[in-house]
Formats: C-alpha cells, structure tokens, sequence
C-alpha cells in the first residue's frame, strides 16, 4: 500500500506518521473482531501465512495499544476511518515526516478572539493584543477551506473565550461539515445561555467538548474568574451539552485557591454527569499573561494532592476518568517525552492574522513565520521563513548543548519554547521538565 497514514490521539506526541497497512488493522478493530480473527483478515489481505499474519498483528497491537484503549465507556462511533486520514506521499515524505517535517499539519488552530469576559489569574494568554481589523466571520470561514482541502484533520478554536467571537458557531459547524475534527474548550458561559447551541452542535456531528470549571462554589467561582454571577450558567452549559448527547469533559486548573476544595469539586461533577476530568497545575504562559504572575501551588502541595485524587479515582474509577496533576519534579524519560506540536504539525493562527508555533507566542517575533493576510496556509507551511524556523530549532550551535547531544532533537526541536523560555530565559533552552539528553 502507498502512501502514508496519520494516526492521532488526546496529546500531540500520539500524532504518528504509520504505513497504510498498519491504519487498515486499526480500522479492523473497531469492528467487533476477535484478535484471531483480525489476523485473519489481516493475513489474507496481504498474502501472509498463518504463523506470520498472528505474528505481525501481536506486534502491531502492542504497538498501538494507547490508541485503542478506551476510558470509561466505548465511542460508538467509528473510531478508525482510513479514508479520512490517508494521504498520499512518496518515501521521502515518509522519511522526512519520521524526523519532524510533515507535509501537511495534523491540525492549526484559530485563537478567534483574545477577549474574554473572565479575568482567571492563571491564564496563560495575554489579552491586549492586537486584532486586525480585517479579522472576522467570513477570513476565518475561508481558513477552514483552506484547511479542508489541504488535508487537515483538528480545527482548534481558542481564546480569549472563543464564544464571544461572533459566528463561531458557525465555525464549529462548517468544520463538522468539511469532515474535519473541532477541538474547543469555553467557559461555558454563552452556552449556557441557550439550550439550543448544544443541540446545534449535537445535529453537527460534534461528539465531545471541553468546559473550564474549578470549583464547585458560585462564590469562589466569582473570586477565581474575577467575574460575577456566571457560574449558574456554566452549570448549566454541562447540563445542556450532556442533554443533547455531547460527552463533556472538564478541565480543571490546581491553584492556591482551589486547592482545599478539590474533592468537593469532583464530586459535583460526577454528579453532574462529566465523564472526564483533568485536572492540572497552573503552566506558564506569554510573555505578558497573568499566569507568570501568579502564585502557584508548591510541590508539596502536589504531593497530597495527588494522593487525595487517586482516592477519588479509585470511588468513581467506572463511572469517569479523573487524571492527577503530573508530579512537577517527575522527568520525561526516553519512552515518554512531549515534542513540540507546534513546530512539528500545527499551526497557530491569531486575529492579527499572524502564524506561529503556539497560541502563547503571538508577537514573539522570531518563532512568526507567516501572515494569513498576506499567503494561504500552504504556502506558509511550505515557505523559507518556517524552513529557517525549524532549521534554527535544531541547530546545535544555537540550542542547549543536552539537546544538542540528544537523538531526539530532530523531532522534539527542544520541546515546549514558552516553558524553556520562563524556566531558563531562553526559547531554545532545554526544557525543564526534560529527562535527557537520550542517546
């Protein structure tokens, strides 16, 4: 089989370029089939024996265990679709997507407004920034065509809070209907003002959606987002999605403030009915966010509070998947280590109409290498300024040396820039959360 497929997961290091064979035995999986018989079809297809047909499946399925393990419950939707994710290329596209150069992003994501009518302290984003006057509904429909035909599969759309932008639904909408993935995290606010937008969203084909909450207080909410009386209506935005048949998954940011609070938190969420929970410490953000500020929990703090968390795992472990905080002081090893997804398969697009790597770098000007204004998605992607960009990030004289001595530099181009940057000063500094150099 030519060509190549893209396989993609929850984080961007479970993006992977495989072969088109390997995309056909995930799609059997899906199907109802038993190991035996998945080798089965597997061996016939490709005029394999028996022994070397059981042989190649076992392998396979090892491989791609993360990817066909399912939390709490089955999606009964087709999870593996071959046709919507095979493109074609030749071998050097293949070898060159292997080291970091993909042909085409797996995702862009669209930061539509940096408004927002909460004022959190940990927000990562800074909201004075500058928006083009230029930048409204129909240049962000006429990205999402773009994209469509180039054979993108995630559409992210963030904030400021995305809902303040006007036609965003829309933009949910037609991304569903070019047969593309929508990513959006909300506050839940203006969603929770109608219970027809779930149900709008529901008819689109959207299947799962992220809401910020912290707490479980209508006070402390107030306090945290700095905002007043929203948190009935982000209650109600949960209530909503889960009626109209959306799974809903909560994000949930560990703070001085929400600390003492985490359990009562969880529970009120399972109550609600939320599947999912994430719950994270506070992570650097732009040079001008509030989150650089702010103060943040200490590793003490992490440590019992994750063992407070794993007992609520533990008490609602069939009914919703809860994930802890990383231990802060934990290192990446060398079987588990977070590139750059920015560099390596996406795009991040402001209202200024600028692109770079990631959605907390607006206006840093060495990693913005483009401008939808000015040329369409694939020219950017193609072009000398972000070939000079990945260039610089793996340039060994210019990076750390660890990163320089490390085999993984070509894929992971030093890793998260903004943390590197906040944590040593330097957007090409090694990663602090960095195990390596891995040989």
């Amino acid at each position: 089989m030519r060509g190549y497929a893209l396989l993609y997961g929850r984080h961007p290091s479970e993006i992977s370029i495989i072969d088109p064979s390997h995309a056909f035995l995930l799609a059997l999986c899906d199907q109802g089939l038993r190991a035996t018989e998945i080798a089965f079809i597997y061996g016939y297809t490709f005029g394999l024996s028996d022994e070397d047909a059981k042989s190649q499946v076992d392998l396979l399925l090892t491989r791609y265990r993360q990817y066909l393990t399912f939390a709490v419950r089955h999606n009964r939707s087709e999870r593996f679709m071959p046709q919507k994710f095979l493109f074609p290329a030749d071998t050097l596209c293949i070898e060159s997507a292997r080291v970091g150069k993909w042909p085409v992003p797996a995702g862009i994501n669209i930061t539509l407004t940096f408004s927002c009518n909460f004022n959190c302290s940990y927000c990562y984003q800074d909201r004075h920034q500058t928006t083009d006057r230029r930048w409204n509904f129909d240049k962000c429909r006429d990205l999402l065509d773009e994209a469509a035909d180039w054979g993108i599969v995630f559409v992210g759309f963030t904030g400021g809070e995305p809902t303040l932008f006007d036609g965003w639904l829309e933009l949910v909408e037609r991304t569903l209907m070019l047969g593309m993935v929508p990513v959006l995290t909300s506050n839940g606010v203006v969603i929770g003002t109608d219970p027809n937008i779930p149900l709008r969203l529901q008819a689109a084909g959207m299947e799962e959606m992220t809401i910020s909450l912290d707490v479980s207080s209508p006070l402390l909410h107030n306090r945290i987002t700095q905002s007043r009386g929203h948190f009935p209506k982000v209650v109600d935005a949960i209530r909503f999605l889960r009626s109209a048949g959306i799974r809903v998954v909560v994000k949930s940011v560990l703070t001085p403030m929400t600390l003492p609070v985490v359990e009562d938190t969880i529970d009120f969420l399972v109550n609600l009915g939320v599947e999912e929970i994430g719950i994270s410490y506070m992570e650097g953000g732009a040079i001008k966010s509030s989150a650089n500020r702010a103060r943040n929990v200490t590793q003490e703090d992490l440590v019992r509070i994750r063992e407070r968390i794993e007992r609520k795992q533990a008490q609602y472990s069939k009914i919703c998947a809860i994930h802890s905080p990383r231990k802060a002081d934990e290192k990446w090893n060398e079987r588990e280590w977070h590139p750059c997804g920015g560099i390596n398969m996406g795009m991040s697009i402001f209202p200024s109409g600028e692109v770079s790597v990631c959605d907390k770098m607006h206006g840093v000007e060495a990693f913005t290498y483009g401008n939808v204004f000015d040329s369409r998605l694939k020219a950017i992607w193609n072009g000398e300024a972000f070939a000079m960009l990945r260039e610089r990030c793996a340039n060994r004289k210019l990076i750390d040396q660890d990163c320089a001595n490390c085999s993984k530099v070509d894929l992971c181009r030093t890793s998260c820039f903004v943390d590197s940057f906040n944590a040593t000063g330097s957007y090409l500094g090694k990663n602090p959360s960095c195990g390596g150099p891995f040989f």
